[in-house]
């Protein structure tokens, strides 16, 4: 899809009833693949995973959020890398055996956005695309992907 498509979906997007008032952040993954910051991460609980290829503890995570992309949640996770090399990312990741999704953010527009300043950070957003969680380590944010949890205290809906 052509940069152009995508700030021409913006702009359609972005008259939408309901739409969030800041404006929209378009993202690229890996593959090659167009996102668009927040619409993705509507509708179903999603986990944001910023890391850097320049942090121990991004590093360490990387068994473990394979682990819980595996896990079979209803619980969309997506990472987000903020290397501005693309290459070495994308080295890096193929060395971490990383099977889930990973979105470039090389100048950190998303993650100035919703805050993020230190690396790794995990956030959770609810059906409604709300931040209903942060934290900084892995194994605080595995509980994300207890979805009968977050059911029973009405940040994801059953069935998501």
């Amino acid at each position: 899809m052509s940069r152009s498509v995508v700030v021409a979906s913006l702009a359609v997007l972005s008259l939408c009833a309901g739409c969030r008032a800041a404006p929209a952040v378009p993202l690229e993954d890996t593959r090659g693949g167009q996102w668009v910051w927040p619409y993705f991460a509507q509708r179903q609980p999603t986990v944001l995973a910023f890391w850097d290829c320049d942090n121990i503890e991004s590093i360490e995570a990387m068994p473990a959020l394979n682990t819980l992309n595996l896990r079979g949640s209803g619980v969309q996770l997506v990472t987000v890398c903020v290397e501005r090399d693309r290459a070495r990312a994308n080295d890096w990741l193929r060395k971490q055996r990383a099977n889930f999704i990973v979105l470039l953010d090389p100048d950190r527009d998303l993650a100035e956005r919703l805050g993020v300043t230190s690396f790794p950070t995990y956030l959770y957003y609810n059906t409604r695309g709300e931040e209903v969680g942060r934290y900084l380590d892995i194994q605080s944010a595995w509980k994300f992907f207890d979805l009968p949890r977050f059911v029973d205290q009405g940040w994801a809906e059953q069935g998501s």
